[in-house]
């Protein structure tokens, strides 16, 4: 039987992620980018077999998975809000980190690759014949 009421094993989350995104940086700095993308997909692949996942028979964890995915988006819907706050349409949210904004979002959001900043991945115009 397993317990999972414990409050201490978040901590092994924290240690994780403050080196994944010590070494995420150094890789932006030095334009590394099979680091970059080494990291990104290590991250995806831990979260999506962190929980109930056949992939994964050594750790299964879905209360880690839950902190995970449930901070991704709280920071994606505080992301939404602080747009519509400053006055910018919110047009869609989707998954964990895309935001559909209309407007100046430059004004509102630092863009850059850091994990505080955004970027524009798709442009497109709304409304109009196409």
């Amino acid at each position: 039987m397993e317990s999972w009421t414990s409050g201490a094993s978040e901590g092994l989350l924290e240690k994780m992620r403050r080196a994944l995104v010590t070494v995420r940086d150094e890789a932006i700095d030095n334009n590394d980018e099979v680091t970059t993308e080494y990291v990104k997909s290590m991250y995806s692949k831990f979260v999506s077999t962190i929980g109930e996942s056949a992939a994964n028979r050594e750790i299964r964890r879905p209360d880690w998975m839950h902190i995970i995915r449930s901070q991704a988006f709280v920071n994606l819907w505080l992301k939404a809000h602080k747009a519509h706050k400053a006055g910018l349409t919110v047009v869609q949210m989707s998954g964990t980190d895309e935001l559909h904004v209309s407007g100046n979002w430059q004004a509102v959001f630092p863009e850059g690759r850091g994990l505080s900043q955004v970027k524009a991945k798709n442009i497109y115009t709304l409304g109009g014949d196409e």
